[in-house]
């Protein structure tokens, strides 16, 4: 009877441990890695008790995929595409998240027109994305790709956007999976930022949303996960100083993060050692919760 009390106490005293601090590792492309919708998202999170503290890394890498494919000449020849399952162990095992947010497809049909293999490389690779998370005890949320060319809408059945519209209908059509469905949103976001403003414009690359379209994107994901991970309250996010700050944080920890976790994408700035962006990003985050409490005046 001991032992069996003993061995309950512990995996009471473990769950309790591992429920003290949420370790959240936000993942994608180089939309994810400019850093603006992460940190925006990181913001609401920590209005909330459950992530007020939480360890939060932003780990997008430019040009990644989930998929493994690369168009012929990526980078005018000097490198493939990096593909997430090369690094994703690492991250898996040194950060050890208990949440994980994926923000995947715009890079995975190699902005080539709808195609069962290339399809399939990016089901494929969601599939082990979830099955690794989850074989850790992570919570897995799937996000869909962001909107191509968004500022020239089209109907043609050979435009890219076809692609991660097909994307989008695969992951929402799995059953048991936690998926937010950014897309519709941004369609509707955008169409009226137009119709205020009609010289908006949401990526002028076609692929990567100005500051405006990351907000749109933040909007989107918050709006969806409040009632996923049943979070309480309305989700509020940051903005002025108090996001600079974050930013800052952002950036810091995720050049400390991709240094550490030895991604193989050539041209990203190295990171500080952990010991000391853990220190900085610590003070940051002090900063980062003074904007946000009204100081007594003596």
């Amino acid at each position: 009877m001991k032992t069996f009390l003993a061995t309950i106490l512990t995996l009471v005293g473990s769950l309790l441990l591992h429920a003290e601090t949420a370790r959240v590792a936000i993942l994608g492309d180089s939309i994810t890695y400019g850093g603006r919708w992460p940190t925006l998202v990181e913001s609401a999170l920590r209005s909330t008790p459950s992530f007020a503290d939480a360890v939060i890394v932003n780990f997008g890498l430019s040009s990644e995929t989930v998929s493994g494919l690369s168009e012929n000449g990526h980078a005018g020849g000097k490198f493939p595409r990096p593909c997430l399952h090369e690094r994703l162990e690492r991250i898996l095992q040194e950060f050890k998240p208990t949440h994980v947010l994926a923000c995947y497809g715009m890079n995975d049909g190699i902005y080539l027109p709808l195609d069962d293999t290339r399809q399939k490389a990016f089901q494929d690779g969601m599939l082990r994305l979830k099955e690794a998370v989850e074989k850790r005890g992570g919570n897995f949320v799937a996000i869909t790709a962001p909107l191509h060319d968004a500022d020239h809408p089209s109907q043609d059945p050979q435009r890219y956007d076809a692609v991660l519209d097909a994307q989008a209908t695969w992951l929402l059509a799995q059953k048991g999976w936690q998926v937010i469905d950014i897309r519709p949103d941004l369609r509707t976001a955008i169409a009226e930022a137009k119709q205020k403003n009609p010289g908006f414009v949401f990526a002028g690359d076609k692929v990567h949303p100005g500051p405006q379209g990351h907000d749109f994107i933040a909007a989107s994901i918050v709006k969806q996960l409040w009632p996923l991970w049943k979070l309480p309250g309305a989700p509020v996010m940051a903005e002025g100083q108090a996001l600079n700050i974050l930013s800052q944080r952002n950036a810091l920890l995720k050049h400390a993060w991709l240094t550490k976790t030895r991604h193989i994408r050539p041209g990203v700035p190295a990171g500080l050692p952990m010991p000391e962006a853990e220190e900085q990003a610590a003070k940051l985050l002090l900063d980062y919760k003074k904007t946000l409490t009204p100081q007594t005046i003596k």
